[in-house]
């Protein structure tokens, strides 16, 4: 459940542009997890069942919001997304 009393700044990317922004983005989220602004938690629910494409879920600490990391692979670009 989301803290109403906190803000989370993370914004949803519908697509990476490619490995090197994906990289760049998974460094910045492992940054987020040492400073104590985010931890990994257990996926739940796959984004895509049938695919099965790699994901992992995060928890913004403040906020309460989780988020889903999906790695590009062809056709999907990946994308980083709050779960509902």
């Amino acid at each position: 459940m989301d803290n109403e009393n906190e803000i989370c700044f993370w914004e949803h990317i519908s697509a990476f542009d490619g490995w090197n922004e994906f990289e760049r983005f998974e460094s910045w989220l492992r940054n987020q997890i040492m400073d104590g602004d985010a931890d990994e938690i257990p996926v739940l629910k796959s984004y895509n069942e049938v695919c099965k494409l790699p994901e992992k879920w995060f928890i913004h600490r403040s906020s309460g919001q989780v988020w889903r990391l999906v790695w590009p692979e062809p056709p999907s670009a990946g994308l980083f997304e709050k779960v509902s």
